[in-house]
């Protein structure tokens, strides 16, 4: 019966992401005590590792093919060592939170127009969401990844594991929930101009709570950096930057898909990169170009936040941090579908920061991993290092840096 039972804790953890010492107990109908005996004893044998507090699955890949389940129980109030902390060097570990979408690509020949139906001359059925593209992408420009996502437990969750779990990414934290869905994207593609519209469906990544974050404290603060996007729970959000201040993280923000929830983050962000529109959206600047991408800058970097990058496609990248302008013309690319194109500079650009890279160079190299992201066919296919950096190598690339007027 006990070996039973220990398969069942197993089980339970791996279906549910998070249980705590006392849903097990109600759950096999047993003491908390028997339990917590229990817990040792696959902790003694090296299934689990444990502490106080919760339990969630980590998901470790060595490389594309081999996988590792480690179940952790860890205290939900671990704290750090300042001086640890004062004299942490520069690791290349990214901590993203965000989501997982399965995306469902139609390549068109143009965009429809309203009420307009068009025959699809290629569909792509493939993995997706801001969180797991960005997360993917800093994993490869070379950084240690760890992903923390919510997902259902319909008929694509177990397809969103054996993704997450088989691909670059390091170290992953998935959730479940039987409320929401996992989280689905519908992407349509012009293959004349690459351009692209996309509805989402958030589904179970708007039901990560804070409380599911706060479980992931310990890998949260031995990040470098923390990468954020909009397309999760804002408590949970409003979760990991206050863990992240609290140790001094710097904290990336790609304000997409855009909220006026949003406004009320800036002051605990060290970098915001939105695109035109929502920098437009943010601003009340409409931006059409460098001029106007300049004053949407100066009215973001106003409102609080360290620095802002705006994008502008082919257009490159703006940068703004109170003293100077940055701006880093596109990469040439063979354009063959810009989504996720953004979520590839995010991503790039947090993995070049967190090996403690200068931003100027973070942004350089952004740029050419995004320019060539958008040669691929789907969001989630992402540059490999070696290719960037013979872009980057072969290719004149001059960076402007301007003084502020002001």
């Amino acid at each position: 019966m006990k070996a039973e039972r220990h398969k069942k804790i197993i089980n339970l953890i791996k279906g549910n992401g998070a249980v705590k010492v006392s849903v097990l107990a109600k759950e096999l109908d047993v003491t908390k005590e028997t339990i917590r005996s229990d817990l040792n004893t696959l902790a003694e044998k090296g299934i689990i590792k444990r502490c106080h507090g919760g339990a969630f699955i980590e998901f470790e890949t060595l490389d594309k093919v081999a996988k590792k389940e480690i179940i952790q129980f860890l205290e939900c109030n671990d704290q750090i060592d300042k001086n640890d902390l004062a004299n942490k060097t520069a690791i290349n570990k990214v901590c993203v939170l965000g989501s997982f979408n399965v995306d469902m690509i139609s390549y068109l020949p143009r965009l429809p127009e309203a009420g307009e139906s068009l025959l699809s001359n290629k569909f792509i059925f493939s993995p997706g969401g801001k969180g797991c593209n960005q997360a993917l992408a800093a994993s490869y420009a070379d950084a240690q990844v760890h992903f923390i996502t919510k997902i259902g437990t319909d008929q694509f969750s177990e397809y969103a594991v054996n993704f997450i779990s088989s691909s670059r990414i390091k170290t992953s934290t998935i959730y479940q929930t039987e409320n929401f869905q996992t989280g689905t994207a519908s992407i349509f593609v012009s293959e004349e101009s690459g351009e692209n519209i996309i509805s989402i469906y958030s589904g179970s990544n708007m039901d990560i709570s804070a409380d599911e974050v706060k479980i992931q404290k310990d890998k949260i603060i031995d990040a470098d950096i923390i990468l954020l996007q909009l397309e999760t729970n804002i408590e949970a959000l409003k979760e990991i930057i206050a863990i992240g201040n609290e140790n001094n993280i710097p904290i990336i923000l790609n304000p997409a898909p855009y909220n006026k929830i949003v406004n009320e983050l800036l002051p605990m962000i060290d970098v915001l990169t939105p695109n035109e529109t929502e920098a437009s959206l943010l601003s009340g600047i409409e931006v059409l170009d460098l001029g106007s991408a300049k004053n949407a800058a100066v009215s973001i970097y106003q409102q609080g936040v360290n620095k802002v990058v705006i994008t502008l496609g082919s257009k490159g990248s703006l940068a703004y941090d109170g003293c100077k302008y940055i701006y880093s013309p596109a990469y040439p690319a063979v354009v063959k579908n810009t989504a996720g194109a953004g979520d590839a500079f995010n991503g790039a650009l947090a993995a070049s920061l967190a090996k403690g890279k200068q931003f100027s160079y973070a942004l350089r190299y952004a740029s050419a991993f995004s320019s060539l992201a958008v040669e691929t066919s789907n969001a989630s296919e992402m540059p490999e290092d070696i290719n960037v950096m013979h872009r980057i190598n072969q290719t004149t690339y001059s960076q402007i840096v301007t003084q502020s007027p002001e």
